[in-house]
């Protein structure tokens, strides 16, 4: 029986390894394809740059009010069982999207993000609770996988618009089949973990108010305002940049670069980060990243926008990264892994909810891209402070 399980267990992981590949690929794209097909929407629909932006601002604000409550519903459902069933919600939701009319092209939208939400928080309690001795290389190869999702969706939806009579709806729809193909992955996962004892999400007491404790809100400030740039940069980046004369495809194209960067970036941080006892060093050179590459977006001149595209991307990049080890690396057990994950998703993203729609008011109101850019530069600045507290050798628990 012993050996019997042992395998059945052995099985599991590596399945479980697959299978978490396979969701990262989905995490991002059916999100930052949308950014170069805003104006294509806005025309269509009649909408104006406030309205497109809630396109992006509603995947925040779903991450951000459902994600408190996963980590409770998966220490009563399983955390295998629930990726499994978000994974169907979200093939419904990129269906639904693509639907006639505003209405629905926001529904699909809000299903798709709560599924979206699921894999976001679970994947590093799972990577903690089942990879503890590789957590880096795990962690590694999801944020790559994710970003290269995200590089497809950003650089392959303005052309695929283009190519098809479905114009930007066929470029949407188009994630049905890499969601349909992880969901037939996930398929053993779910199946095994109902065979195999599973060690509950709760089952160790956690003391730690995550509320009340600073190391707690450095992570939260940290992986926020790294969602802030993000978002923001996939909704505005082609139309910023589009003063200078760059085309929705060329934009997109750079978009699809920027997030490309990351693979080098997404590969050795998490590597690195999880044999160094601080990594507070690696926290302030993303967000000194960011300030540079902001302030050459803010420059007049074509010439200093694609360095500026490739530094966004190694500080973006580089933040999620940490973010991700951080709740792992600051908590002392998967309980607490999995609750900071929560608190930090809910917090982060309602903070980054704001950034799309603000940015798109802002530019309504000034007819300028400089006041979103010199609100970008702020964000960088947090990004800078709270990676540099939040990157040192503490848990949450020494602060009680």
């Amino acid at each position: 029986m012993t050996t019997d399980s042992t395998v059945s267990k052995t099985q599991h992981r590596l399945s479980l390894f697959v299978a978490i590949l396979a969701l990262a690929f989905v995490l991002r794209g059916p999100l930052t394809g949308v950014g170069p097909l805003l104006q294509n929407i806005q025309a269509q629909l009649h909408i104006s740059s406030t309205l497109a932006g809630l396109l992006t601002t509603v995947p925040l604000l779903t991450f951000g009010l459902f994600s408190i409550f996963i980590p409770r519903l998966a220490a009563r459902f399983g955390s295998e069982q629930m990726v499994f069933f978000a994974l169907w919600v979200l093939t419904l939701g990129l269906v639904l999207r693509c639907g006639s009319g505003l209405f629905l092209l926001l529904a699909g939208t809000t299903l798709l993000s709560c599924a979206i939400a699921v894999g976001n928080v679970l994947i590093p309690s799972m990577v903690k609770q089942y990879f503890p001795f590789k957590m880096g290389l795990v962690t590694a190869l999801y944020a790559l996988i994710m970003n290269v999702g995200g590089a497809a969706g950003s650089a392959l939806s303005a052309p695929l618009a283009h190519s098809n009579l479905w114009g930007w709806r066929g470029a949407l729809v188009a994630w049905v089949l890499p969601a349909l193909v992880a969901m037939v992955i996930w398929w053993l996962p779910f199946k095994t973990a109902n065979a195999i004892p599973r060690a509950a999400v709760r089952s160790r007491p956690v003391t730690v108010h995550l509320w009340r404790n600073p190391l707690a809100w450095q992570v939260t400030l940290f992986m926020g305002f790294q969602s802030f740039l993000f978002y923001s940069t996939v909704s505005w980046l082609p139309q910023i940049v589009a003063k200078a004369g760059v085309s929705a495809t060329e934009a997109g194209g750079w978009l699809g670069l920027m997030q490309l960067v990351m693979v080098p970036t997404n590969l050795l941080i998490p590597i690195y980060a999880a044999r160094l006892k601080q990594q507070q060093w690696i926290g302030a050179l993303c967000g000194v990243s960011l300030i540079l590459s902001v302030l050459l977006l803010m420059s007049p001149w074509r010439s200093c926008y694609f360095p500026a595209v490739l530094l966004l991307g190694l500080g973006i990049s580089g933040a999620f990264c940490l973010s991700m080890m951080f709740f792992s690396l600051r908590s002392s057990s998967v309980t607490e892994g999995v609750l900071l994950s929560g608190m930090a998703q809910t917090c982060g993203y309602l903070f980054a909810a704001v950034g799309p729609v603000l940015m798109g008011a802002l530019h309504d109101i000034m007819h300028s891209w400089f006041p979103a850019l010199v609100l970008m530069f702020f964000a960088a600045l947090v990004i800078t402070v709270s990676g540099w507290k939040a990157g040192q050798d503490r848990k949450l628990a020494d602060f009680q």
